[in-house]
C-alpha cells in the first residue's frame, strides 16, 4: 500500500489533488502503492519475470518507487484511468498507458534510470554498500547497515552523525529529498 505522505513533498500535493479529483468524479481511487524499499522492488520484479504482474515493474534501484517519486492508483471502473492519467499529464505529471496505474513527476522515471545505472552495490564486511551512492531510505528503515548511512552522506560533523544515527530513516529521508533535482511540476 503506501501513504501519500511517503512521497517527496513536491509530488504529496498534487497526488493529493488527483486522488480528490477522482474521488468528485465517482470513480472510487485507491492508492495501491507509493515509495518502495529496494527488497520490495525486488519482490515485485521477480513476479514480474515470472508472468505474475499485470503491469511493467523497473528491475530494483531503477524505479522511482524507491525514490519516492511516484504512486501507483487504482480507480473503479478501471476503464476511467486513462481519463485520470490524461488529466494527470494536464497537469504536468508523469503518466503512460502501458503501465496506467503508475503515476509520477517530470522526468521521475528518467532519474530513476540514471540512479539505477550508477547505483554499482557492493558487498564488504559491513553488509552491502552503494559506491558513493545510495540503496535506499525504506531499507534503512527497515535496518539494514544503518551504519552503512553514515559513508553515503559525505562530511558530517560528529554531533551530526549521532543525529543521523538516532533517527536514520528521518535523516536520510531529508538528505535523499535535498539532493533530488527534477523539473518542477505544474
Amino acid at each position: 500500500m503506501g501513504r501519500i505522505s511517503d512521497l517527496v513533498e513536491e509530488l504529496q500535493g498534487p497526488a493529493n489533488d488527483l486522488v480528490l479529483a477522482a474521488g468528485r468524479a465517482g470513480l472510487l481511487p485507491r492508492i495501491t502503492s507509493t515509495i518502495r524499499s529496494n527488497s520490495e522492488q525486488r519482490r515485485l520484479y521477480n513476479r514480474y519475470l515470472a508472468g505474475q504482474a499485470g503491469y511493467p515493474v523497473a528491475p530494483p534501484g531503477y524505479s522511482a518507487h524507491e525514490y519516492g517519486l511516484a504512486f501507483d492508483m487504482v480507480v473503479s471502473p478501471m476503464e476511467a484511468l486513462a481519463d485520470v492519467g490524461y488529466t494527470w499529464q494536464q497537469w504536468g505529471g508523469g503518466w503512460n498507458g502501458a503501465d496506467a496505474v503508475h503515476f509520477e513527476l517530470p522526468g521521475a522515471s528518467e532519474y530513476a534510470r540514471e540512479q539505477g545505472r550508477l547505483l554499482e552495490v557492493q558487498s564488504d564486511s559491513a553488509g552491502a554498500t552503494a559506491a558513493g551512492f545510495i540503496t535506499t531510505a525504506t531499507d534503512f528503515y527497515l535496518g539494514s547497515n544503518v551504519a552503512g548511512l553514515l559513508k553515503l552522506i559525505p562530511g558530517l560533523s560528529k554531533n551530526e552523525a549521532l543525529t543521523v544515527l538516532s533517527s536514520p530513516y528521518e535523516s536520510f529521508q531529508q538528505w535523499l529529498i535535498s539532493s533530488i533535482k527534477l523539473p518542477s511540476f505544474r
